[in-house]
């Protein structure tokens, strides 16, 4: 019983160790507003509660785009267009196989981005710029 208390505590310690590396040298990230191609920008006396109702979310940092589908919705196209020279990234994912899609931006060049994510008949989109 002894052993296994050590064995336990050892792996606490670790895994706390590793979660405070993590948090240490996590980057900020900054979320994607996602809506339907069909609605409005969101307006500043409009509240965006209505983004968690959508099945993808998006995250943004200065190396990585994340796209996480919280549910399986079959295959899924993500593109990012940059507005001055068009599609600088395409590929059609199968959500039912992983939840979450990284696409490496550290080299996309300073500009304006749409994110599209195209499944079924639904069309999404987020807005974000590179610096």
């Amino acid at each position: 019983m002894e052993k296994f208390k050590s064995l336990f505590f050892s792996t606490f310690l670790l895994m706390m160790l590793f979660m405070s590396e993590q948090y240490c040298f996590s980057k900020d990230t900054t979320t994607i507003i996602i809506r339907k191609d069909d609605t409005s920008e969101p307006t500043p006396s409009q509240p965006n509660g209505f983004v968690s109702l959508l099945s993808v979310s998006a995250t943004i940092d200065d190396t990585w785009l994340t796209v996480f589908f919280e549910s399986s919705i079959g295959d899924a196209t993500i593109t990012v267009t940059n507005d001055s020279t068009g599609i600088v990234y395409q590929e059609v994912v199968d959500t039912c196989l992983n939840d979450e899609f990284i696409i490496l931006v550290d080299m996309f060049s300073s500009g304006n981005y749409t994110l599209t994510i195209s499944y079924k008949k639904t069309t999404l989109i987020g807005q974000f710029l590179m610096e």
